[in-house]
């Protein structure tokens, strides 16, 4: 388990990139590699539960894995893919491999 407080020090050692201090747990959620893994769960008083899913869950649900581009490069997305062995783990998963696409400005 990584200290999510403490990613803006060790991170630009390992990856060569500043990045800011995170300002909260959601903030340090939405940073997590794929869309789908950027989900989290709190249990609330009351038995209650919070979702933090700030790229969504249709990804999660539609077993889609894609890079979350907030702070892993193409490259090291695809490292993690391979790294990983996600499409022979689970293989009916739908890797997207291309960088999502920006719309024009208006």
């Amino acid at each position: 388990m990584t200290n999510q407080a403490a990613v803006h020090l060790w991170y630009p050692k390992v990856f060569g990139v500043q990045v800011a201090p995170l300002t909260s747990s959601a903030d340090g959620v939405a940073t997590w590699p794929e869309t789908a893994t950027a989900v989290a769960v709190r249990l609330l008083g009351g038995d209650r539960i919070q979702v933090v899913a700030p790229c969504g869950l249709e990804d999660l649900f539609g077993m889609v894995c894609r890079r979350n581009p907030r702070r892993v490069t193409v490259e090291q997305y695809r490292r993690r893919v391979k790294s990983k062995q996600l499409a022979k783990r689970w293989p009916h998963v739908k890797i997207i491999d291309q960088p999502l696409k920006q719309t024009p400005a208006k």
